[in-house]
């Protein structure tokens, strides 16, 4: 691969966060999610090769429940649990199948996933280098239904560099708005609840959102 130039897009660390998480790693997954002894916390291990896939798990919780949910399973071609820390543990996984999503919308598109994969309530959070085309690609391939958005572009300093172009105005208005929920799938409030937080009228917030969020993704893909 030929370095990037000034004139060309650079590769870059993005944040991204995917909502639901269900089918989107592989059929066992969503087996383990709905085990209510024992929560996923995250994914420290994802490959596939030759038609079948090796993951690697921290679960916390009753590692003795896994072996009713596992050896029933015709996908499931070995397991096993590595260590006890604080109430959590390692599961190895070698199952059979590729990692669809993964493989077609991340890996196919020039995306590398730095693990962990983090398991969280609403989805997935992962962390994958690469540049902005590769990223918007890897969104028109997500299955349908399927909500991907970018919590962040490489570390804190470059957080920064992101909110910097935002006046205080256009920057208290979109924070006011991610603390409300206004982001959330579905959103949990309104412009009029922003601007009854901040004193301000509807319009005015709807005029503040639509200008700091075309700076940020003008920030983000150009």
């Amino acid at each position: 691969m030929r370095q990037s130039t000034a004139g060309e897009t650079h590769v870059r660390r993005f944040t991204l966060s995917l909502r639901p998480g269900r089918g989107l790693v592989h059929p066992v997954d969503d087996a383990l999610a709905d085990t209510p002894e024992c929560s996923r916390e995250s994914l420290s291990h994802i490959q596939s090769h030759g038609g079948t896939s090796l993951l690697c798990y921290r679960l916390r919780g009753d590692e003795t429940t896994l072996s009713g949910v596992l050896d029933e399973r015709s996908d499931v071609l070995d397991y096993d649990v590595i260590g006890d820390h604080e109430g959590t543990f390692e599961l190895y996984l070698r199952v059979d199948g590729v990692l669809e999503t993964f493989e077609r919308c991340f890996l196919e598109q020039g995306l590398l996933v730095d693990p962990p994969v983090a398991v969280t309530a609403r989805g997935l959070r992962l962390s994958v280098i690469g540049t902005s085309a590769m990223v918007k690609r890897a969104m028109e391939c997500l299955p349908d239904g399927t909500t991907c958005s970018v919590e962040r572009l490489g570390d804190g300093e470059t957080d920064e560099l992101l909110v910097a172009a935002l006046t205080d105005r256009q920057r208290e208005v979109i924070e006011t708005a991610f603390g409300l929920g206004y982001y959330e799938i579905p959103r949990e409030t309104t412009h009029a609840d922003i601007a009854a937080a901040l004193d301000l009228s509807g319009s005015t917030v709807d005029e503040h959102l639509r200008k700091a969020e075309a700076k940020l993704m003008e920030q983000l893909f150009s």
